[in-house]
């Protein structure tokens, strides 16, 4: 979702994104079709799934041939190839039904800053609380697909920036270099967690001091796994609980599980 996508079209046409995908629109009815996106996927599944279990009795009754036309027309219809001419077993449109798991969603919202939507709009901020809720399966299924949100924002609390109800869902972080030493230490405040806030300057310094480099901060990282909850960039953790000084300028390189 993003207002400068025509712009930046050269650059985002490399990550393989469908032009049909794009909103260019923030103050548009976005979280009524992200809404609508989730169910239709989830539909998409579940059907999917039933074919592909109800296809050996399919045959095994049309083998048969003795059954019941009005009922089977649907199915004759979902498993016929014209071009093969044969009865074939339905393809998964992701490769992740293979393993019984519908496809994962995620939506990046870029540049929309000043709009509604990022501060005003109810639906987006109701979507913002529920998102791992979308498309939720029926009984006895359980669970739902679900869609992971990604917010792209150059002011945090200052206005047009995030509305209250989307800083305090974060789960992550992604912070870059800034130059606003207020609007920092309005973040650290909220992304700290279990350290002082000076001590969360020190890691940002260290996170940040190459051109591109940046501070990623996982609010729910793994513990038992995990060596911090505090990385530079995404494969190197910074410790921030060393003893001293000199420990704390060790940096621990680790592949992440995600």
């Amino acid at each position: 979702m993003s207002p400068t996508f025509g712009s930046n079209y050269k650059l985002l046409s490399e990550l393989g994104i469908n032009r049909t995908d794009v909103f260019e629109e923030p103050d548009d009815d976005v979280p009524a079709k992200l809404i609508r996106i989730a169910d239709d996927e989830r539909d998409a599944f579940l059907e999917w799934k039933h074919l592909n279990e109800y296809y050996n009795d399919f045959i095994k009754t049309i083998k048969g041939g003795f059954f019941d036309r009005s009922k089977m027309d649907d199915y004759m219809l979902q498993y016929f190839n014209p071009l093969t001419n044969q009865f074939e077993r339905p393809k998964p449109k992701y490769k992740c039904y293979l393993k019984g798991k519908p496809p994962v969603l995620f939506t990046f919202i870029d540049d929309a800053q000043g709009s509604k939507l990022l501060s005003t709009n109810k639906k987006m901020l109701q979507l913002c609380l529920r998102h791992r809720h979308l498309g939720q399966f029926p009984p006895p299924f359980g669970g739902a697909v679900g869609m992971s949100l990604f917010v792209s924002t150059q002011t945090f609390k200052s206005n047009g920036g995030l509305n209250k109800a989307i800083r305090n869902n974060s789960t992550s972080i992604i912070l870059f270099k800034t130059k606003d030493m207020t609007e920092l230490k309005q973040i650290a405040e909220a992304f700290s967690g279990e350290i002082p806030v000076d001590r969360f300057f020190e890691l940002y310094e260290k996170a940040t001091d190459g051109e591109h480099d940046f501070l990623f901060v996982d609010l729910h990282h793994k513990k038992e796994v995990q060596s911090s909850g505090f990385r530079k960039n995404f494969d190197t953790y910074l410790i921030p609980d060393a003893k001293n000084s000199e420990d704390s300028e060790i940096l621990k390189k680790h592949k992440s599980p995600h």
